[in-house]
C-alpha cells in the first residue's frame, strides 16, 4: 500500500481477496482479453457450465458504466444499488464478450483499471472481469483461465497468477522488462533519470537483500511497472501498490522534476514497503487478510526499514529518523491501530516493541500461515513468541517522559 508523507499523495488499498464464498466450487472460464486498436479491447469469456448472470460486485466509480459495451445481443450490464451484474433477463447464457475503452479516472479506495505510459505502454487490472456467477441455484466465483493477445509487435505480459484471487496487472506495450535484483522493471519513458536510477538500484538493493535475509527466495521474478500522469500538479501523487506477484504505481507531480532528498527518501522507503508485501505474499495458502490491517502494514513498515539499513540504503541516524518519525506519528495517534495512518505507524510500534529480529520473525509466521492456512494475525504473532520463549515488550517512557522504541534487535545489522 502507499503511504501519505507527502502532499497530494493518494493511498489505495491494494490486498488482492477473494471474489465470492470461499467454499464455493470456482467455476472454470476461459477468459482472453485481445488488443484490438490503440485504445480499445475485447474480452471474451467463455464458462464451463451456462450461467444465468454474473455478478461483478461494487462498482469501480463509472468505470463499467462508461468504458464497457456488451457485445453479445441480449445481454446487458445493469447497475444495482451495490452491485454491478451482468445478465441475459433470466437466459442462461455460456459466451460473453465486451469492448473495452481506456479509462484512465480512478476511484478512491480501488485499484486504477488502467494504467497509460508516455510510449503508449499500458498496464490492466484484470480483478475487474473476475466476478461470481449464477449456476442454477449455486453461487460459483469464476476462475479465469487467462490468454492475452497483443497488437502486431507488441509485447504483452501476463500475471503469473490466474486464480480468481490472484489476478493483477497486464501488460500491453513496447517495452521489454529489466532486471533489477530479483525483480523486473518497466519504467516509463517519461520518468526523470533520477527517478529512473533510483528505481533500478533501490530495487535492485532490497530485493537482493531480502532474498538473503528471509533465506525463502522467491519462485518468480516480481514485475514492478511505473507509469507517470503529469508534472502539473503540486506536491507528489502515487496511486497503486502491491498486487499478487506485481508492484504497479502511476505517479505525478511537480515534486518529481527536481527530486529533492526528501522525494528521494519517500520513494526508497516507497519500494522498500511494497517489496515486503511481495514477500509477506510469498506463501502458498494463507497469508495477507482482510483482518488486522497492522499486521501486514506494520509489519512491511518495520521490514523495509530493517531492509533500507541492512542494504545499506540508509545510515543508522537515517534509520532512527524514520523510526522517530513513525512512533512521534503514533503518538498522536494515541496507539491505536484502528486508523488508516494507525496501520502503519502504530502496527510498526507493535513490532518494534517485540524486541527480536522481523525477518526472523516474518518467516515463523510464513511458515505457520503455510501450515494451518490462516491468515497473518496478531494471534499467530503472540503464538510464535510464546513458542520461542521471545517475550513481547513493553514501550516505556524514558526519563523525559517521552516515548522510544527501540527497532528490532539485530533487524538493521548487515
Amino acid at each position: 500500500m502507499t503511504k501519505g508523507f507527502w502532499p497530494g499523495l493518494i493511498a489505495m488499498v491494494l490486498v488482492a481477496s477473494g471474489v465470492g464464498a470461499e467454499s464455493a466450487v470456482p467455476l472454470p472460464t476461459r477468459f482472453r482479453l485481445s488488443h484490438i486498436t490503440a485504445d480499445k479491447w475485447r474480452a471474451d469469456y467463455v464458462f464451463a457450465t451456462p450461467v444465468s448472470s454474473l455478478d461483478l460486485g461494487p462498482g469501480v466509480g463509472e468505470y463499467r458504466k462508461k468504458a464497457w459495451r456488451v457485445l453479445t445481443p441480449g445481454i446487458e450490464l445493469t447497475e444495482r444499488p451495490d452491485r454491478e451484474v451482468i445478465s441475459a433477463g433470466g437466459r442462461a447464457f455460456t459466451r460473453l464478450s465486451i469492448e473495452v475503452s481506456l479509462y484512465l479516472p480512478w476511484s478512491e479506495g480501488n485499484y486504477t483499471a488502467f494504467d497509460r505510459m508516455s510510449d503508449g505502454g499500458t498496464d490492466i487490472f484484470l480483478g475487474f472481469f473476475a466476478g461470481d456467477a449464477s449456476v442454477g441455484d449455486s453461487v460459483r466465483p469464476l476462475h479465469l483461465k487467462v490468454k492475452l493477445s497483443g497488437l502486431a509487435h507488441e509485447t504483452v505480459i501476463a500475471p503469473d497468477d490466474h486464480d480468481t484471487d490472484r489476478l493483477s496487472y497486464a501488460y500491453f506495450g513496447p517495452a521489454t522488462p529489466r532486471q533489477a535484483g530479483v525483480a523486473n522493471l518497466i519504467v516509463d519513458p517519461n520518468s526523470p533519470g533520477w527517478m529512473t536510477e533510483l528505481l533500478q538500484e533501490t530495487t535492485a538493493a532490497i530485493t537482493g537483500y531480502y532474498d538473503h535475509a528471509f533465506q525463502r527466495p522467491l519462485p518468480y521474478k516480481p514485475l514492478i511497472m511505473v507509469s507517470i500522469s503529469d508534472f502539473a500538479q503540486p506536491g507528489l501523487s502515487m496511486k497503486g501498490g502491491a498486487v499478487g506477484k506485481q508492484v504497479v504505481y502511476r505517479i505525478g507531480g511537480k515534486a518529481l522534476v527536481s527530486g529533492s532528498p526528501q522525494v528521494r527518501s519517500l520513494f526508497k522507503e516507497l519500494i522498500a514497503h511494497e517489496l515486503a508485501h511481495v514477500w509477506q505474499n510469498n506463501v502458498a495458502r494463507g497469508g495477507i487478510g482482510g483482518e488486522e490491517p497492522w499486521v501486514h502494514e506494520g509489519g512491511a513498515e518495520a521490514i523495509a526499514l530493517a531492509g533500507l539499513r541492512g542494504s545499506g540504503l540508509y545510515s543508522q541516524a537515517e534509520a532512527d529518523a524514520y523510526s522517530a518519525k513513525l512512533t512521534r506519528e503514533c503518538d498522536a495517534l494515541n496507539d491505536s491501530v484502528e486508523t488508516y495512518r494507525g496501520y502503519y505507524a502504530c502496527g510498526f510500534a507493535r513490532f518494534a516493541s517485540y524486541k527480536t529480529d522481523v525477518f526472523a520473525l516474518w518467516k515463523a509466521m510464513m511458515e505457520a500461515t503455510e501450515s494451518s492456512g490462516a491468515t497473518y494475525s496478531s494471534a499467530m504473532i503472540e503464538a510464535i513468541l510464546r513458542r520461542n520463549a521471545l517475550p513481547a515488550g513493553k514501550i516505556k517512557p524514558d526519563d523525559d517522559g517521552q516515548r522510544r522504541i527501540a527497532l528490532p534487535a539485530g533487524s538493521l545489522s548487515r
